[in-house]
């Protein structure tokens, strides 16, 4: 009996590590019939091996035996580590946790917010996300509502509720203020069940503020015809908000939300984007780093505008990078520096090649064998890079159909010309680009044509 006892340890191991691949749902059916082919002849070899009375072969038996389990127990601590990412980031309501504070002029006697009486008067900035929420978790005061917010600031008599976001991004100087309370609200929003072989997908790059939206796109992805079509759309571009009856550009848009830009980019673009997922400027840089660098290729030598620095948009802070022609090495923080690059590479529309090329060198450095040395830890990076409401469906057929079949991946950008308008809601005129609409009719029969298997 006891010969039985390391092939039937082999056995359950092996059995625990096919259904959590099966779990895992991402395995072609081709794969896992091979896998399971090769786990049954190992598993067969070694017990015919094992209870052999040749001692050579009962050796030669145990050692193919206990490298079986060894395989498996590796295998499953890559698989378990996937599935938990996969129902981590793709499976339940998204929480969003917003900050809110109560400002008042620097001067002001009242220092906090009990000192406030009920009569007091409050402005809101009524484009604050959930600021309906915030004015009745604060309680009962004298609202009144604001749409321009430094128009509110600049002539402040008494209190101003914001979120905390537009207040930080506001260009005003914040030693002429202070903030009497502060706050958080957390708002849950229910993940996508859409469902379909093909679909859109919005991807929006934030800054270090996650406010600003300084890389657009929209993956048009068909999984029958096996195509995916990247359109790249200029940050500055000046598109209509049904929601707010009023144009803005894609950057500032970001304050608004991913719903309400799907929902502008959708009418620009007349047709349905069904999910999002927004990159974060602060996993960019960790996750690259943990990928122990990319390489990144140019055409052109530059010298950045921007200077190597995480947190702040103050360019006479910290060493600019350059930039050679050809390929080379770059950390997490010279691959965000390149990728925050417009002005000395000629435009925005090389900014999104750039841009393109570093998030398609960090997936082929996350595919890598190197990466498994580091596997939990990259998964975990990942977790920080982005959000997004795709559903897990989605996301294990995907990666199931990437991992069978060769996609053919084409590109278009969208492209306009100069102007100076009103934008962040009508608060700020600074420069904008106007569509060209024939980049834009051209995009909208090159996605309906991916989309409908042509």
């Amino acid at each position: 009996m006891k010969k039985y006892i390391l092939p039937l340890i082999t056995l359950i191991i092996s059995i625990i590590t096919i259904i959590s691949i099966l779990k895992l749902n991402m395995v072609p059916n081709k794969y896992l019939l091979i896998i399971i082919s090769v786990e049954s002849l190992l598993l067969l070899i070694g017990t015919i091996l094992n209870i052999n009375k040749n001692k050579i072969l009962k050796v030669l038996g145990i050692i193919l035996l206990i490298i079986n389990i060894l395989i498996n127990t590796i295998l499953f601590y890559y698989i378990n580590n996937t599935n938990n990412f996969i129902k981590n980031k793709f499976t339940g309501d998204i929480t969003y946790t917003s900050t809110f504070y109560v400002v008042t002029d620097s001067k002001n006697n009242v220092n906090n917010i009990e000192e406030l009486k009920e009569n007091d008067k409050i402005f809101y900035y009524s484009y604050s996300n959930n600021i309906e929420k915030a004015k009745e978790i604060l309680g009962n005061y004298n609202y009144e509502s604001s749409e321009n917010i430094i128009e509110t600031l600049t002539n402040l008599q008494e209190y101003l509720l914001v979120d905390s976001i537009n207040y930080n991004i506001t260009d005003i100087d914040k030693n002429n203020y202070k903030i009497i309370y502060e706050y958080n609200i957390e708002t849950i929003e229910e993940r996508s069940n859409y469902s379909s072989d093909s679909y859109n997908i919005y991807i929006g790059g934030r800054d270090f503020t996650r406010s600003l939206m300084d890389f657009n796109m929209i993956i048009t992805i068909n999984n029958k015809t096996k195509k995916i079509l990247l359109t790249s759309i200029p940050r500055d571009y000046y598109i209509y908000i049904k929601e707010y009856n009023q144009k803005d550009s894609l950057e500032f848009m970001g304050l608004l939300g991913e719903k309400t830009i799907m929902n502008a980019l959708s009418d620009l673009l007349d047709t349905e984007i069904n999910y999002y997922g927004s990159i974060y400027t602060e996993g960019l840089v960790e996750i690259v780093d943990r990928l122990g660098g990319i390489e990144f290729c140019s055409n052109t030598t530059f010298t950045t505008t921007h200077a190597m620095v995480l947190d702040t948009y103050n360019d006479s802070y910290g060493e600019k990078l350059t930039i050679n022609k050809g390929c080379q090495h770059l950390n997490g923080i010279e691959t965000l520096t390149v990728a925050r690059e417009r002005k000395n590479v000629g435009s925005d529309r090389q900014r999104q090649k750039n841009c393109r090329q570093i998030f398609e060198k960090i997936l082929e450095k996350s595919l890598s064998a190197t990466t498994l040395t580091n596997y939990s830890e990259t998964l975990d990076s990942l977790s920080n890079l982005y959000t997004t409401n795709i559903n897990e469906e989605t996301i294990t057929n995907l990666i199931k159909n990437l991992i069978k079949n060769n996609y053919t991946i084409e590109e278009q950008s969208l492209d306009g010309t100069d102007g100076y308008n009103y934008i962040r809601l009508g608060t700020v005129k600074s420069y904008v680009m106007n569509p060209d609409i024939n980049t834009v009719n051209n995009a909208k029969i090159k996605i309906k044509e991916t989309l409908n298997n042509k």
